[in-house]
């Protein structure tokens, strides 16, 4: 029985839903416009322990999850690896974990440098949001 919960937690893992990253960003700039909605674009690095407890901890918590894919294009980027877009980089200061929100005419919005608590992060993410969609 204990090996049979352990599977079904595995298989449960691997298909639950997280937050839809988009890959193109030319394409998450279109989804933004037309949905007005800001750009959440995650710049992190290999091999650095706030980047990973953003990608594993914050990243996994159903709030953030649910929040996240239903008020922000997402975009992640791994800065030692992808090439960092030039939309993107001339707001890179080579900080990581670096999260930018930016609006769909590529001006930035909100900066948050290094990791959060999921539910401080996702107080932020509200707390910008709601200025945002007021026109604040």
């Amino acid at each position: 029985m204990k090996r049979f919960f352990l599977i079904f937690l595995f298989l449960t893992s691997l298909f639950s839903d997280g937050i839809h990253w988009i890959k193109d960003y030319k394409k998450a700039f279109e989804i933004a416009k037309k949905e007005h909605k800001l750009l959440m674009v995650d710049i992190s690095v290999h091999h650095c322990p706030p980047c990973w407890y953003m990608a594993n901890i914050v990243y996994k918590y159903k709030p953030v999850i649910d929040y996240v894919n239903r008020n922000f294009v997402p975009i992640f980027i791994y800065a030692d690896t992808d090439k960092v877009p030039i939309e993107f980089s001339i707001y890179f200061t080579g900080e990581a974990p670096n999260v930018l929100l930016i609006t769909p005419d590529d001006k930035l919005y909100y900066r948050i440098f290094g990791s959060r608590p999921a539910k401080v992060f996702l107080q932020i993410l509200k707390q910008y949001n709601e200025k945002y969609q007021k026109g604040i």
